[in-house]
């Protein structure tokens, strides 16, 4: 019996840019971005759709850690090194960390259903 969600169709690979982008996120930060811009620099030769969810991958990458690192930085001109410059910088810092996985998780369900992912489309 043949199963009825098989696939009918070639992969078109808009997956592997935003995997890259969670295992950047979650478990290989350095590796997972520098694979992020060996793929952003490729990104000329790739399809349309591949190509956006690519863009919007390295470009979330960027603003992740800018925001992060700022706030982090404006805590620190703030409060010093005190206890109320950790407790905001933490909470800061993980507040934003679970923001991005969760963009990520959503960019991965619209690039397994072959969808533009949720990002201004100038920039993609």
């Amino acid at each position: 019996m043949q199963y009825s969600g098989s696939q009918t169709k070639a992969s078109s690979g808009t997956v592997v840019p935003v995997v890259w982008y969670l295992l950047n996120l979650l478990l290989l930060p350095v590796i997972g971005f520098a694979v992020l811009v060996w793929l952003f620099l490729r990104a000329d030769q790739a399809p349309a759709l591949k190509r956006a969810h690519t863009r919007a991958a390295f470009y979330m990458s960027i603003a992740g850690a800018a925001l992060i690192f700022s706030g982090v930085g404006v805590f620190w001109l703030l409060f010093g090194n005190t206890g109320n410059f950790w407790t905001g910088a933490i909470v800061w810092a993980i507040v934003l960390h679970t923001s991005f996985v969760l963009w990520g998780m959503v960019a991965l369900a619209q690039a397994i259903g072959d969808k533009p992912p949720y990002f201004p489309q100038r920039y993609l």
